[in-house]
């Protein structure tokens, strides 16, 4: 029985020793009651009748009426208390090993060392981590900023090209214009050479009494300066003989003078001419 469990309910042992004593004062009823019937059977005298007398009517002899059994009530002994029992010892657990001050104080310093450890390296990377996303920052803004430089120097090219370009088309076109014009005074001067050249071999009688006429004529010059003949009158000066005075004149004046670049021959080769006779 556990000890432990009998001290928690002290009604139980009592109620255990009253039932003992109950079927103990029972068994001992049981055994005083049949010692009780058991008697020894009563002697019976007899007498011997010579003759028999007459036999008187017979009445059941009534029933013995059995003593009465005075019932002693039986004696109830006092409950024996019994001795509670000792609860069986637990063997007490081993006693642990006495930790000696100074292994209990290395110890503690060796786990404190370890957490402080482990709470330096968790800060390390955390501050590794750190450190390696504000470089990723620097170096995706240091991309983008490079990117918006080299973006910025793209549209600065572009516009200087542009720029260079628009300059040049713009100085392209002076020159074109200065060439035209320098052409156009060359040309101006060997079409004021050739006019001096007819002029020469024109006989002005039949021009004079017109005053100043104005003539123009076509011809066709080939690149020696003569001429495809006929010349042509485009405009009259209104006098027949004065018209054929000047083509006469143009005729007599081959080869006419012509410019030394070849790309003005173009200008030269249709020739339409403005000649005044009496100039």
């Amino acid at each position: 029985m556990n000890a432990a469990l009998d001290r928690d309910q002290p009604g139980k042992i009592a109620s255990g020793v009253m039932a003992v004593a109950v079927h103990v004062a029972f068994f001992a009823l049981l055994v005083f009651g049949v010692n009780w019937q058991h008697k020894a059977p009563d002697a019976v005298m007899v007498e011997l009748w010579g003759n028999l007398p007459p036999v008187p009517s017979l009445k059941p002899p009534p029933e013995p009426v059995p003593p009465k059994l005075e019932v002693k009530p039986p004696l109830v002994q006092p409950p024996q208390i019994k001795p509670e029992p000792k609860a069986t010892p637990k063997p007490a657990p081993e006693p642990k090993p006495t930790i000696k001050p100074d292994i209990s104080l290395e110890k503690e310093k060796q786990e404190k060392a370890r957490l402080e450890r482990e709470k330096a390296e968790k800060k390390k990377r955390d501050d590794q981590a750190t450190t390696e996303a504000k470089e990723r920052e620097k170096a995706d803004q240091k991309k983008r900023e490079e990117q918006q430089k080299l973006a910025a120097l793209e549209r600065a090219k572009e516009a200087e090209t542009a720029r260079l370009q628009k300059e040049q088309e713009l100085a392209a076109q002076r020159l074109q214009q200065q060439l035209a014009a320098a052409q156009g005074k060359e040309v101006d001067e060997y079409r004021r050479r050739m006019a001096d050249k007819i002029r020469r071999y024109v006989n002005k009688e039949p021009c004079a009494a017109l005053g100043n006429p104005e003539i123009v004529f076509e011809a066709v010059l080939l690149p020696d300066g003569n001429l495809l003949p006929p010349p042509r009158i485009r405009r009259s000066s209104g006098n027949a003989a004065c018209d054929d005075a000047v083509l006469r004149a143009v005729m007599r004046a081959q080869p006419l003078p012509l410019p030394p670049d070849p790309a003005l021959f173009a200008r030269f080769r249709e020739l339409n001419l403005q000649f005044r006779p009496n100039d």
